[in-house]
């Protein structure tokens, strides 16, 4: 693929099973289907997991759900690049971009993205304010032996921290996942 091909949409991490249905050029009828999981998408295209990706080029409509209890947006495609196992940083798999899509679903997945993309910038300023925490817990302590209230909030700051830490997984999680597209 050129560098003048590639996408200018920022992608994000995206797991959702999706329909894939193989069309025959000349008549558009479905050939065969699979049933595939994306690892990204932006509002232009998306990545495909699987050991055995299509041939470039080849035309496909697309059905997946964006939240699970919504209706299934169906879009049409091609296959854009390849990525072989061999790759390192990659999933085997493919890329396709949608070639023709409804208006209002072009919406819904655009609402969608932007939506996730919010979570994620809260997500990191989550984890900014944990640090600081835990940078405030470490300064309470040196502070115990020179102020008598110090140890107090030393105690309710290590608390807080404690119920922080069981969830600060899910912050790293949803922070990890877009960083590392």
């Amino acid at each position: 693929m050129k560098k003048s091909d590639r996408r200018y949409m920022k992608r994000l991490a995206v797991t959702t099973k999706i329909k894939v249905y193989r069309l025959d050029k000349k008549t558009r009828h479905t050939l065969n289907a699979y049933l595939l999981e994306t690892k990204d998408m932006t509002q232009k295209g998306l990545f495909l997991k699987t050991q055995k990706p299509l041939p470039l080029g080849t035309e496909l409509q697309l059905e997946f759900s964006l939240l699970q209890a919504s209706t299934p947006v169906t879009v049409d495609a091609r296959v854009a690049w390849i990525a072989k196992s061999s790759q390192v940083g990659y999933y085997p798999g493919m890329g396709v971009s949608i070639t023709r899509i409804k208006r209002g679903d072009g919406k819904r997945i655009r609402d969608f993205l932007r939506d996730k993309f919010r979570n994620y910038r809260h997500a990191v300023k989550l984890k900014e304010m944990y640090i600081q925490l835990k940078d405030m817990g470490a300064r309470l302590y040196e502070m115990e032996q020179s102020h008598m209230h110090a140890q107090h909030f030393r105690k309710v700051i290590e608390h807080a921290i404690h119920e922080i830490d069981n969830i600060a997984h899910i912050l790293d999680k949803e922070v990890w996942e877009v960083k590392s597209l």
